[in-house]
């Protein structure tokens, strides 16, 4: 049988529908001015609770394994919970709303910073790290991190936990059976690795049975709005294409470019990846396709999120049990390589960051107690013992903020792609530019969460074959630029920031 006889149509996410009444209405908090509740000075107060409220990605097992170390080191409790993704922005949004003390340590997402931010709803940070910078060593982050996850309109309003990059894995023995070249690891020698020639590989790939196993030639997130959203715009900004007019450099412009030129093209090319993908992959989260790599195996070829350069090594997201790329608990890179991003020769590369930060919510209680925390968490030290922490539990962990810890013997003997993955963060200026930057791929402005839900619909209808991606494009940014123009944000009169890295390395090298 075919392996595309399935209907794609019938196999449309059920919820496809839900997402229409994001467009009815914006849930965005607008302020240039937001308040913010002083932090005690008296420093932190052993017996104290706090509660840390946190996604479980897969920093947060190890994180859960270490927790008791924190405690006896300051003799601060923590009541640590961990929630799924959709449930964490709600529950922090209502608590934020409610004025609650409840929540002492918010685990936030790239994409809501400005939001949480504008509305008043976190502190700065920016007072706390200029106080113990040298336990923060600030420097020691990367700049791209701090730029995409923490800053807005110039200062520090969290610290990351878990920044994620993107980049490719593939599998070695169907690239060696099939005769194919493959991926670069060196920045040098990738001036000709743009994505005709990854989808010509895909398109190879597809079909061939190696080893006995039937392959696809890749696999694409498609479940809306969020999943297909984040691998969906790596593609997109990485051939050209823009959300706004002019953003994150200032003058602010957010004449919304949904379809653009280079929009509609990256998104024909995103659809006819999914024609070489399984065909239910129309309903993939972000585990599911990454998991579909390593669990069951019959994947040549794919891009995503730095994480699943470990977790594919499983049989299923943070299970105990190993998948076809891993044996006895340990990852057979005879399989498997990671590798670099493809690119648009005629464009820019630009590469997507993202992740999980830590800020304090206006109103805790115990700032003092939350902050020491963070800087725990976040440190150089805590970081190294998570991602040593592979006994007795299965987990792993390398998403490190830290720049000193990609460079670090011991982890890089279990994680041997740090070099690579820490060049995805760090971006280069030759043979041509490539620049990491999660606020041009999926822009960090505080109505992005209903944006998100309107493009991420449209998305999936085009690649599941509803709409045309021209249709699909210009319904989407019609809608955009409605929900825009009724939050004020066209025309745009309120005060631009200059939002480059740049000006962010300068923020840091000051609280140094």
């Amino acid at each position: 049988m075919s392996m595309k006889k399935i209907s794609r149509r019938k196999l449309i996410y059920a919820g496809i529908g839900a997402a229409a009444a994001v467009a009815a209405g914006s849930l965005a908090y607008y302020t240039l001015t937001p308040p913010t509740a002083p932090r005690t000075t008296t420093g932190p107060r052993p017996g104290t609770t706090i509660t840390v409220l946190s996604i479980q990605d897969p920093f947060y097992f190890p994180m859960e394994t270490l927790v008791e170390n924190f405690e006896k080191e300051t003799g601060i409790k923590v009541n640590l919970q961990a929630v799924a993704y959709d449930e964490l922005h709600a529950k922090l949004v209502n608590s934020f709303l409610a004025k609650s003390p409840g929540i002492d340590v918010a685990c936030i997402d790239q994409m809501w910073v400005a939001q949480y931010a504008d509305s008043g709803w976190i502190v700065p940070l920016d007072e706390y790290i200029e106080r113990d910078k040298k336990e923060v060593n600030m420097m020691d982050f990367i700049p791209s991190v701090i730029h995409s996850l923490c800053e807005w309109r110039g200062k520090i309003w969290s610290l990351p936990v878990a920044p994620y990059a993107q980049g490719v894995l593939y599998r070695v023995d169907v690239f060696d059976e099939l005769g194919l070249e493959y991926p670069p690891t060196d920045v040098n020698k990738s001036a000709d690795w743009t994505w005709d020639k990854y989808y010509n590989l895909v398109k190879q790939i597809n079909g061939k049975t190696v080893g006995g196993t039937k392959f696809y030639g890749t696999v694409i997130c498609g479940a809306q709005p969020a999943p297909i959203v984040h691998m969906y715009t790596q593609l997109g900004a990485s051939n050209g294409a823009r959300w706004f007019k002019s953003f994150p450099e200032a003058p602010w412009d957010f004449e919304p470019l949904l379809n653009s030129s280079d929009n509609l093209a990256a998104l024909e090319l995103y659809k006819k990846f999914y024609n070489e993908s399984p065909p239910e992959s129309i309903n993939y989260l972000w585990f599911d396709a990454g998991m579909q790599f390593g669990m069951k195996g019959n994947i040549g070829l794919m891009y995503w999120w730095t994480p699943y350069f470990y977790l594919v090594t499983k049989a299923g997201y943070m299970v105990k049990e190993d998948s076809v790329l891993g044996i006895n608990g340990k990852p057979n890179y005879d399989k498997y390589r990671c590798a670099l991003l493809p690119r648009n020769p005629a464009k820019t590369q630009v590469i997507s960051v993202g992740g999980w930060s830590f800020g304090i919510p206006t109103y805790s209680a115990n700032k003092e107690e939350a902050w020491e925390f963070i800087k725990w968490v976040t440190s150089a030290k805590t970081q190294k013992e998570m991602g040593l922490c592979l006994e007795p539990s299965p987990y792993q962990f390398a998403d490190f903020p830290r720049k000193s810890l990609y460079a670090d013997t011991q982890l890089q003997q279990i994680y041997p792609w740090l070099p690579l993955q820490l060049k995805l963060f760090e971006g280069w200026e030759t043979p041509y530019k490539a620049i990491p930057s999660g606020k041009i791929v999926r822009p960090t402005v505080p109505i992005y969460v209903t944006l998100e839900g309107i493009y991420g619909l449209y998305l999936n209808k085009a690649v599941a074959g509803e709409m045309s991606p021209k249709e699909a494009l210009d319904t989407a940014n019609s809608f955009a630029k409605s929900i825009l123009e009724r939050n004020f944000y066209i025309p745009y009169k309120a005060e631009s920031y200059n939002d480059t890295l740049e000006n962010c390395i300068e923020i840091m090298k000051k609280l140094s």
